[in-house]
Protein backbone atom coordinates (compact mmCIF):
# COMPACT_ATOMS: atom_id res chain seq x y z
CA UNK A 1 0.00 0.00 0.00
CA UNK A 2 1.51 3.18 -1.03
CA UNK A 3 1.74 6.17 1.28
CA UNK A 4 -1.52 8.30 -0.18
CA UNK A 5 -3.54 5.45 -0.03
CA UNK A 6 -2.63 5.01 3.56
CA UNK A 7 -3.30 8.67 4.07
CA UNK A 8 -7.06 8.36 1.71
CA UNK A 9 -8.03 5.41 4.58
CA UNK A 10 -6.74 7.59 7.69
CA UNK A 11 -9.39 10.45 6.31
CA UNK A 12 -12.27 8.43 5.56
CA UNK A 13 -12.35 6.65 9.39
CA UNK A 14 -11.77 10.21 10.81
CA UNK A 15 -15.32 11.67 8.76
CA UNK A 16 -17.09 8.39 9.85
CA UNK A 17 -16.46 7.99 13.48
CA UNK A 18 -17.41 12.62 13.25
CA UNK A 19 -20.73 11.32 11.31
CA UNK A 20 -21.36 8.82 14.29
CA UNK A 21 -20.86 11.20 16.78
CA UNK A 22 -22.97 13.66 15.27
CA UNK A 23 -25.89 10.94 14.76
CA UNK A 24 -25.37 10.18 18.40
CA UNK A 25 -25.54 13.72 20.09
CA UNK A 26 -28.76 14.68 17.93
CA UNK A 27 -30.57 10.89 18.61
CA UNK A 28 -30.19 11.96 22.38
CA UNK A 29 -31.09 15.50 22.02
CA UNK A 30 -34.04 14.16 20.57
CA UNK A 31 -34.76 11.92 22.99
CA UNK A 32 -34.30 14.48 25.87
CA UNK A 33 -36.51 17.32 24.46
CA UNK A 34 -39.20 14.33 23.71
CA UNK A 35 -39.16 13.35 27.35
CA UNK A 36 -39.62 17.19 28.26
CA UNK A 37 -42.05 18.00 25.97
CA UNK A 38 -44.16 14.57 27.23
CA UNK A 39 -43.36 15.33 31.01
CA UNK A 40 -47.19 15.23 33.63
CA UNK A 41 -47.79 18.78 34.91
CA UNK A 42 -46.88 19.85 38.70
CA UNK A 43 -49.23 18.02 41.03
CA UNK A 44 -52.56 20.67 42.64
CA UNK A 45 -52.46 21.40 45.81
CA UNK A 46 -53.80 18.86 48.58
CA UNK A 47 -56.81 19.88 50.25
CA UNK A 48 -56.82 20.21 54.05
CA UNK A 49 -58.76 21.29 56.86
CA UNK A 50 -58.48 23.72 58.82
CA UNK A 51 -59.33 25.71 62.28
CA UNK A 52 -58.46 28.60 63.79
CA UNK A 53 -56.68 28.73 67.03
CA UNK A 54 -58.98 29.74 69.41
CA UNK A 55 -57.82 32.55 71.52
CA UNK A 56 -60.68 33.05 74.85
CA UNK A 57 -60.94 32.38 78.66
CA UNK A 58 -59.74 29.04 79.33
CA UNK A 59 -61.26 27.17 81.89
CA UNK A 60 -58.59 24.47 84.70
CA UNK A 61 -60.69 21.67 85.67
CA UNK A 62 -60.00 19.32 88.09
CA UNK A 63 -61.20 15.65 87.40
CA UNK A 64 -62.03 12.93 89.83
CA UNK A 65 -62.68 9.18 90.37
CA UNK A 66 -65.84 8.99 92.39
CA UNK A 67 -68.85 6.90 93.22
CA UNK A 68 -72.62 7.34 93.96
CA UNK A 69 -74.31 7.24 97.31
CA UNK A 70 -77.68 7.13 98.88
CA UNK A 71 -78.26 10.08 100.58
CA UNK A 72 -80.16 8.46 103.08
CA UNK A 73 -80.03 3.94 103.05
CA UNK A 74 -82.31 2.65 106.34
CA UNK A 75 -82.73 -0.71 107.04
CA UNK A 76 -86.29 -2.07 107.78
CA UNK A 77 -86.44 -4.61 110.68
CA UNK A 78 -89.24 -6.34 112.29
CA UNK A 79 -89.73 -4.92 115.97
CA UNK A 80 -92.55 -7.41 117.21
CA UNK A 81 -92.48 -11.11 116.57
CA UNK A 82 -94.52 -12.80 114.10
CA UNK A 83 -94.85 -14.64 110.79
CA UNK A 84 -95.42 -12.92 108.22
CA UNK A 85 -98.88 -12.71 106.31
CA UNK A 86 -98.06 -10.81 103.17
CA UNK A 87 -95.57 -8.46 101.30
CA UNK A 88 -96.81 -6.03 100.11
CA UNK A 89 -94.21 -4.77 97.78
CA UNK A 90 -92.32 -5.13 94.70
CA UNK A 91 -88.35 -5.26 94.76
CA UNK A 92 -86.67 -2.99 93.19
CA UNK A 93 -89.35 -0.50 92.69
CA UNK A 94 -89.99 3.40 94.45
CA UNK A 95 -91.70 3.51 97.36
CA UNK A 96 -93.14 6.81 99.61
CA UNK A 97 -93.01 7.30 103.02
CA UNK A 98 -95.82 5.32 104.82
CA UNK A 99 -96.30 2.62 101.63
CA UNK A 100 -96.50 -0.72 103.37
CA UNK A 101 -94.09 -3.18 103.06
CA UNK A 102 -95.27 -6.73 105.39
CA UNK A 103 -97.82 -7.46 107.19
CA UNK A 104 -97.56 -9.68 110.03
CA UNK A 105 -99.73 -12.23 111.79
CA UNK A 106 -101.28 -9.56 114.26
CA UNK A 107 -103.54 -11.97 116.10
CA UNK A 108 -101.79 -12.75 118.75
CA UNK A 109 -101.52 -8.53 119.27
CA UNK A 110 -105.19 -8.17 118.86
CA UNK A 111 -105.94 -11.14 121.83
CA UNK A 112 -103.57 -8.97 124.38
CA UNK A 113 -105.31 -6.53 123.60
CA UNK A 114 -108.84 -7.18 124.37
CA UNK A 115 -107.08 -8.92 127.52
CA UNK A 116 -105.90 -5.66 128.65
CA UNK A 117 -109.03 -4.04 127.89
CA UNK A 118 -111.33 -5.70 129.79
CA UNK A 119 -108.80 -5.89 132.50
CA UNK A 120 -108.50 -1.61 132.21
CA UNK A 121 -112.42 -2.02 132.64
CA UNK A 122 -112.22 -4.52 136.07
CA UNK A 123 -110.06 -1.55 137.12
CA UNK A 124 -112.05 1.51 136.69
CA UNK A 125 -115.06 -0.38 138.11
CA UNK A 126 -112.87 -0.96 141.25
CA UNK A 127 -111.40 2.69 141.43
CA UNK A 128 -115.41 3.86 141.39
CA UNK A 129 -116.24 1.95 143.91
CA UNK A 130 -112.81 2.96 146.02
CA UNK A 131 -113.73 7.06 144.78
CA UNK A 132 -117.78 6.32 146.64
CA UNK A 133 -116.13 4.56 149.37
CA UNK A 134 -114.10 7.72 149.92
CA UNK A 135 -117.18 10.03 149.37
CA UNK A 136 -118.89 8.31 151.76
CA UNK A 137 -116.39 7.91 154.68
CA UNK A 138 -115.43 11.28 154.59
CA UNK A 139 -119.01 13.12 155.99
CA UNK A 140 -118.76 10.77 158.19
CA UNK A 141 -115.17 11.36 159.82
CA UNK A 142 -116.02 14.93 159.96
CA UNK A 143 -118.92 14.18 162.78
CA UNK A 144 -116.95 11.34 163.98
CA UNK A 145 -119.31 8.58 162.60
CA UNK A 146 -116.19 7.04 160.95
CA UNK A 147 -112.54 6.55 162.19
CA UNK A 148 -109.31 7.91 161.07
CA UNK A 149 -108.12 4.50 159.89
CA UNK A 150 -111.33 3.65 158.01
CA UNK A 151 -111.05 6.63 155.74
CA UNK A 152 -107.34 6.40 155.40
CA UNK A 153 -107.37 2.70 154.25
CA UNK A 154 -110.57 3.73 151.77
CA UNK A 155 -108.06 6.07 150.51
CA UNK A 156 -105.19 3.78 150.03
CA UNK A 157 -107.70 1.59 148.55
CA UNK A 158 -108.27 4.26 145.96
CA UNK A 159 -105.15 5.56 145.15
CA UNK A 160 -103.96 1.67 144.51
CA UNK A 161 -107.24 1.78 142.24
CA UNK A 162 -105.78 4.83 139.98
CA UNK A 163 -102.06 3.21 140.02
CA UNK A 164 -103.73 0.05 138.69
CA UNK A 165 -105.69 1.64 135.44
CA UNK A 166 -102.59 3.82 135.00
CA UNK A 167 -100.58 1.04 134.54
CA UNK A 168 -103.00 -1.01 132.45
CA UNK A 169 -103.49 1.70 130.49
CA UNK A 170 -99.61 2.03 129.85
CA UNK A 171 -99.43 -1.85 128.67
CA UNK A 172 -102.35 -0.85 126.94
CA UNK A 173 -100.62 1.94 124.87
CA UNK A 174 -97.42 -0.40 124.18
CA UNK A 175 -99.80 -3.10 123.04
CA UNK A 176 -101.62 -0.80 120.22
CA UNK A 177 -97.93 0.23 119.62
CA UNK A 178 -96.42 -3.01 118.92
CA UNK A 179 -100.01 -4.30 117.11
CA UNK A 180 -99.45 -1.08 114.45
CA UNK A 181 -95.78 -2.70 114.32
CA UNK A 182 -97.09 -5.52 112.64
CA UNK A 183 -97.83 -3.46 109.70
CA UNK A 184 -94.51 -2.43 108.53
CA UNK A 185 -94.20 0.79 106.21
CA UNK A 186 -91.19 2.76 104.40
CA UNK A 187 -89.76 4.83 106.34
CA UNK A 188 -88.45 7.25 103.95
CA UNK A 189 -89.35 8.20 99.94
CA UNK A 190 -86.72 5.89 98.39
CA UNK A 191 -85.76 2.39 96.40
CA UNK A 192 -86.93 -0.50 98.04
CA UNK A 193 -84.09 -2.93 97.89
CA UNK A 194 -85.07 -7.04 97.78
CA UNK A 195 -86.90 -9.22 100.49
CA UNK A 196 -84.87 -11.07 103.19
CA UNK A 197 -87.97 -12.86 104.41
CA UNK A 198 -90.74 -15.14 102.40
CA UNK A 199 -94.75 -15.53 103.38
CA UNK A 200 -94.52 -17.57 106.42
CA UNK A 201 -91.12 -16.63 107.71
CA UNK A 202 -90.47 -15.90 111.27
CA UNK A 203 -89.60 -12.36 111.93
CA UNK A 204 -88.54 -10.70 115.09
CA UNK A 205 -86.60 -11.11 117.93
CA UNK A 206 -86.92 -14.67 117.44
CA UNK A 207 -86.18 -14.88 113.73
CA UNK A 208 -85.29 -12.98 110.99
CA UNK A 209 -84.71 -9.12 112.17
CA UNK A 210 -83.88 -7.14 108.85
CA UNK A 211 -86.72 -7.81 106.27
CA UNK A 212 -85.27 -5.37 103.43
CA UNK A 213 -83.71 -1.75 103.10
CA UNK A 214 -84.85 1.27 101.59
CA UNK A 215 -82.23 3.58 99.69
CA UNK A 216 -82.94 7.61 99.27
CA UNK A 217 -81.83 8.69 95.64
CA UNK A 218 -82.97 11.89 95.20
CA UNK A 219 -80.44 14.10 96.13
CA UNK A 220 -77.41 11.90 95.48
CA UNK A 221 -74.55 12.07 97.64
CA UNK A 222 -71.29 12.05 94.98
CA UNK A 223 -67.91 10.85 96.82
CA UNK A 224 -64.48 11.46 95.55
CA UNK A 225 -61.03 12.29 97.09
CA UNK A 226 -59.27 15.24 96.22
CA UNK A 227 -56.22 17.37 97.06
CA UNK A 228 -56.08 20.63 99.86
CA UNK A 229 -54.53 22.78 97.24
CA UNK A 230 -56.99 21.75 94.48
CA UNK A 231 -59.79 22.53 96.99
CA UNK A 232 -58.30 25.76 98.09
CA UNK A 233 -58.07 26.85 94.11
CA UNK A 234 -61.53 25.59 93.84
CA UNK A 235 -62.49 27.43 96.69
CA UNK A 236 -61.10 30.58 95.63
CA UNK A 237 -62.70 30.11 91.99
CA UNK A 238 -65.63 29.50 92.97
CA UNK A 239 -65.85 32.94 95.51
CA UNK A 240 -64.39 34.79 92.42
CA UNK A 241 -67.55 33.57 90.14
CA UNK A 242 -70.10 34.37 92.72
CA UNK A 243 -68.83 37.94 93.24
CA UNK A 244 -68.80 38.41 89.57
CA UNK A 245 -72.30 36.90 89.19
CA UNK A 246 -73.99 39.03 92.20
CA UNK A 247 -72.48 42.43 90.76
CA UNK A 248 -74.49 41.22 87.25
CA UNK A 249 -77.54 43.40 87.06
CA UNK A 250 -79.43 39.99 86.34
CA UNK A 251 -78.48 38.62 89.43
CA UNK A 252 -78.27 35.17 88.07
CA UNK A 253 -78.29 32.45 90.32
CA UNK A 254 -75.07 30.06 91.40
CA UNK A 255 -74.92 27.24 89.84
CA UNK A 256 -73.23 24.42 91.69
CA UNK A 257 -70.02 23.70 91.00
CA UNK A 258 -69.32 19.96 90.73
CA UNK A 259 -70.05 18.54 87.57
CA UNK A 260 -70.55 14.51 86.83
CA UNK A 261 -70.59 12.45 83.89
CA UNK A 262 -73.14 9.14 83.15
CA UNK A 263 -71.42 5.58 81.89
CA UNK A 264 -72.05 6.75 78.44
CA UNK A 265 -69.55 9.83 79.19
CA UNK A 266 -71.94 12.67 78.66
CA UNK A 267 -72.27 15.07 81.40
CA UNK A 268 -75.35 14.82 83.34
CA UNK A 269 -78.00 17.55 83.62
CA UNK A 270 -77.74 18.51 87.29
CA UNK A 271 -74.47 20.10 89.37
CA UNK A 272 -74.04 19.74 92.50
CA UNK A 273 -72.55 21.41 95.88
CA UNK A 274 -70.28 20.40 98.37
CA UNK A 275 -72.44 19.27 101.44
CA UNK A 276 -69.01 17.86 103.33
CA UNK A 277 -65.39 17.77 103.38
CA UNK A 278 -63.23 15.49 105.92
CA UNK A 279 -61.82 17.34 108.54
CA UNK A 280 -58.20 15.89 108.11
CA UNK A 281 -55.90 15.24 105.52
CA UNK A 282 -54.57 11.75 104.75
CA UNK A 283 -50.75 11.97 105.57
CA UNK A 284 -49.93 8.78 103.63
CA UNK A 285 -52.05 10.26 100.31
CA UNK A 286 -52.43 14.01 101.10
CA UNK A 287 -56.18 13.64 100.06
CA UNK A 288 -58.95 14.08 102.16
CA UNK A 289 -62.83 12.78 101.39
CA UNK A 290 -65.14 15.25 99.92
CA UNK A 291 -69.13 14.66 99.55
CA UNK A 292 -71.31 16.64 96.77
CA UNK A 293 -74.94 16.54 97.19
CA UNK A 294 -76.81 16.29 93.71
CA UNK A 295 -80.31 16.59 92.96
CA UNK A 296 -81.52 13.39 91.07
CA UNK A 297 -85.61 13.88 90.33
CA UNK A 298 -85.27 11.51 87.57
CA UNK A 299 -83.79 8.39 89.11
CA UNK A 300 -80.93 8.81 86.12
CA UNK A 301 -78.31 7.98 89.28
CA UNK A 302 -78.19 4.79 91.20
CA UNK A 303 -76.26 4.12 94.01
CA UNK A 304 -72.78 2.37 94.32
CA UNK A 305 -72.36 3.90 90.28
CA UNK A 306 -68.50 5.12 88.90
CA UNK A 307 -68.60 8.08 87.69
CA UNK A 308 -66.01 11.28 87.33
CA UNK A 309 -66.79 14.43 88.95
CA UNK A 310 -65.03 17.92 87.52
CA UNK A 311 -64.56 21.06 89.33
CA UNK A 312 -63.33 24.47 88.30
CA UNK A 313 -59.89 25.63 89.90
CA UNK A 314 -58.67 28.44 87.59
CA UNK A 315 -59.06 30.12 84.51
CA UNK A 316 -56.57 31.34 82.03
CA UNK A 317 -57.00 34.69 80.41
CA UNK A 318 -56.37 34.78 76.86
CA UNK A 319 -55.25 31.66 76.08
CA UNK A 320 -54.59 30.33 72.98
CA UNK A 321 -55.95 26.99 72.53
CA UNK A 322 -56.26 24.11 69.76
CA UNK A 323 -57.79 20.77 69.19
CA UNK A 324 -55.98 17.80 70.82
CA UNK A 325 -56.01 16.03 67.29
CA UNK A 326 -54.10 18.75 65.29
CA UNK A 327 -50.61 18.06 67.42
CA UNK A 328 -48.01 15.82 66.79
CA UNK A 329 -45.17 14.44 68.72
CA UNK A 330 -41.92 13.58 67.73
CA UNK A 331 -38.50 13.84 69.86
CA UNK A 332 -37.73 17.27 69.04
CA UNK A 333 -40.82 18.17 71.06
CA UNK A 334 -44.75 18.94 70.18
CA UNK A 335 -45.84 20.61 66.82
CA UNK A 336 -48.61 21.73 64.60
CA UNK A 337 -48.63 22.07 60.90
CA UNK A 338 -49.65 25.84 60.22
CA UNK A 339 -51.06 27.13 56.81
CA UNK A 340 -49.61 30.66 55.92
CA UNK A 341 -51.17 33.42 54.08
CA UNK A 342 -49.64 32.62 50.81
CA UNK A 343 -51.31 28.75 51.72
CA UNK A 344 -47.75 27.12 52.16
CA UNK A 345 -47.45 24.48 55.42
CA UNK A 346 -45.47 25.34 58.28
CA UNK A 347 -43.77 23.16 60.66
CA UNK A 348 -44.41 24.59 63.56
CA UNK A 349 -43.04 23.53 67.13
CA UNK A 350 -45.09 24.50 70.12
CA UNK A 351 -45.22 24.41 73.96
CA UNK A 352 -48.10 23.05 75.76
CA UNK A 353 -50.00 24.21 78.70
CA UNK A 354 -53.09 22.62 80.46
CA UNK A 355 -55.70 20.37 78.74
CA UNK A 356 -59.20 20.16 79.47
CA UNK A 357 -61.79 18.06 77.26
CA UNK A 358 -60.44 17.72 73.56
CA UNK A 359 -58.62 21.16 73.86
CA UNK A 360 -54.56 21.96 75.06
CA UNK A 361 -53.77 25.36 75.50
CA UNK A 362 -50.40 26.52 73.70
CA UNK A 363 -48.11 28.64 75.90
CA UNK A 364 -46.10 29.56 73.16
CA UNK A 365 -45.15 29.34 69.29
CA UNK A 366 -48.90 29.90 68.06
CA UNK A 367 -51.38 33.24 67.99
CA UNK A 368 -54.87 33.46 67.79
CA UNK A 369 -56.36 33.26 64.30
CA UNK A 370 -53.85 31.15 62.64
CA UNK A 371 -54.83 28.48 60.50
CA UNK A 372 -53.94 25.09 61.63
CA UNK A 373 -54.75 21.43 60.09
CA UNK A 374 -56.78 19.34 61.71
CA UNK A 375 -57.35 16.99 59.43
CA UNK A 376 -54.85 16.12 56.37
CA UNK A 377 -51.65 16.94 58.21
CA UNK A 378 -49.80 13.12 57.77
CA UNK A 379 -50.01 14.08 53.89
CA UNK A 380 -48.44 17.15 53.70
CA UNK A 381 -44.56 18.64 54.31
CA UNK A 382 -43.10 21.74 54.99
CA UNK A 383 -43.13 24.13 52.61
CA UNK A 384 -45.72 22.43 50.65
CA UNK A 385 -48.79 24.37 49.06
CA UNK A 386 -52.24 23.20 49.87
CA UNK A 387 -55.63 24.10 49.98
CA UNK A 388 -57.23 25.52 53.10
CA UNK A 389 -60.83 24.35 53.89
CA UNK A 390 -63.34 24.46 56.29
CA UNK A 391 -64.86 21.53 57.59
CA UNK A 392 -68.28 22.50 55.85
CA UNK A 393 -66.48 23.05 52.97
CA UNK A 394 -64.24 19.74 52.63
CA UNK A 395 -67.26 17.68 53.23
CA UNK A 396 -69.43 19.68 50.41
CA UNK A 397 -66.26 19.19 48.17
CA UNK A 398 -66.84 15.54 49.27
CA UNK A 399 -70.32 15.38 48.40
CA UNK A 400 -69.72 16.86 45.16
CA UNK A 401 -67.29 14.10 44.23
CA UNK A 402 -69.01 11.48 45.61
CA UNK A 403 -71.93 12.44 42.94
CA UNK A 404 -69.74 12.71 40.21
CA UNK A 405 -68.03 9.33 40.41
CA UNK A 406 -71.65 7.89 40.95
CA UNK A 407 -72.84 9.48 37.31
CA UNK A 408 -69.48 8.62 35.41
CA UNK A 409 -70.26 5.13 36.97
CA UNK A 410 -74.36 5.38 35.71
CA UNK A 411 -73.47 6.55 32.65
CA UNK A 412 -71.06 2.84 31.40
CA UNK A 413 -72.28 0.67 29.21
Amino acid sequence: MTETTRIVTVESWRDGMKARIRNYCIAGLASFLGACAGEDPPPPPLDVVVAPARESHFPIYGNYVAVTQPSQDVEVRARVDGFVEAIEYQEGSYVSAGDPLYRIDDRPYVAKIDRLQANLASEIAQLRKSERDVERLRPLYAENAASQLDLDTAVAAMEQSQAGVAAIEAELAEAQLDLEFTRVTAPIDGLVGARNVDIGGLVGSSGQSLLTTVKQIDPMYVEFRMTALDYLNAQRRRQSVRERQEADEEGRAVEGWVSITLPDDSTYAYRGDIAFTEPEVNIETGTFAVRAVVPNPNRVLLPGQYTRARLELDEIQNAVSVDEKSIRIEQGGSYVMVVLPDDTVEQRFIVLGPQSGDSVVVRSGLSGGERIIVEGMHRVRHGQRVTALSNAEYEQRKEALLQEAAQQTAGEP
